[in-house]
């Protein structure tokens, strides 16, 4: 009986664990910097947003002065996030090519998530990190 009990509690605290993941991810988040192999480049045009269940990945162009949005999914399992993106103002296959992105599908570690600052890291070891803006 106590195994039972002691499985249900964890069980809890797991569920809730990934709620608070998600409020905590809940905002937006500016991407500041990309780290690949060592090498790092300086970002600020880019941010990911979240709301719930509800995900966009913002663009800005500085020579025009412009935007871009695209929108689409975000589901936390633990310390996963997986990012879904939908033909949602424009197809894909036109702004993809805008972003480091292959598909419209990403999944990422979420290595450090605390206050402002917000680390992903992809299944190729590229990390981006944010700051809640």
């Amino acid at each position: 009986m106590k195994k039972q009990g002691l499985f249900i509690l964890l069980l809890l605290l797991a569920i809730s664990c990934s709620k608070d993941t998600e409020n905590k991810l809940e905002g937006k988040w500016q991407l500041r910097q990309v780290e690949t192999e060592g090498t790092v480049v300086s970002v600020d045009t880019v941010w990911y947003n979240f709301q719930n269940t509800l995900f966009s990945y913002q663009l800005y162009n500085p020579s025009t002065g412009s935007y871009r949005q695209q929108y689409g999914f975000n589901t936390v399992t633990g310390g996963e996030l997986l990012l879904e993106l939908g033909d949602n103002p424009l197809p894909n296959d036109q702004f993809l090519p805008l972003t480091d992105w292959d598909r419209a599908e990403r999944s990422f570690s979420i290595t450090k998530l605390k206050g402002s600052e917000l680390i992903l890291t992809d299944a190729s070891g590229k990390i981006y990190t944010f700051r809640r803006f």
